[in-house]
């Protein structure tokens, strides 16, 4: 069985957002003192790695160190070279179609795991995250209405119909 610091390191990384220790504890059904002790271990296992654990305040999320920004900032100009994967794409119509869809949504209509693809929309500036108080929310950009010609998002091909489409599922 997992410990408490592995569990926390394997939500950090999945789901690619910070979390507060408050909202851990509460999903893990453990005290936030247990939580807070088991992020010490986790930042003490990660000493030697690529990944470091970044608090402010009592929020956390994981982060790559400084020292491998070269070669990241390298491997995001590329991504952004390329044309959008099919997963981002189906990811992006899904945030266009129904914005402040929560990750969980996304992957619900998807069917798999969407943070790859979240994140490379991000990076691109298509989309951006909310916070509505319970969850991250991701919507559209100014950058994409600009980038598609279109002045809203109301006026994309097919809006309403594929909107309540997308609503209907959820």
């Amino acid at each position: 069985m997992p410990s408490l610091s592995q569990t926390i390191e394997a939500i950090l990384f999945v789901t690619a957002e910070p979390y507060s220790v408050t909202s851990l504890a509460k999903l893990l059904n453990v005290s936030a003192g247990e939580i807070t002790e088991a992020l010490a271990v986790l930042e003490s296992s990660l000493a030697d790695h690529a990944m470091m654990l970044v608090r402010q305040g009592e929020v956390v999320t994981l982060a790559t160190r400084p020292d491998h920004s070269m070669i990241l900032e390298a491997l995001r100009k590329e991504e952004l070279q390329k044309d959008l994967s099919k997963a981002s794409a189906e990811t992006l119509a899904v945030v266009v179609y129904h914005p402040g869809a929560t990750k969980a949504e996304i992957e619900l209509i998807r069917g798999v795991n969407a943070s790859y693809s979240l994140r490379a929309l991000q990076i691109r500036g298509l989309i951006e995250t909310k916070n509505n108080g319970r969850s991250m929310t991701y919507h559209p950009t100014v950058e994409l209405l600009e980038s598609y010609g279109v002045a809203s998002i109301e006026a994309l091909p097919q809006y309403a119909e594929t909107k309540n489409k997308i609503d209907a599922l959820l």
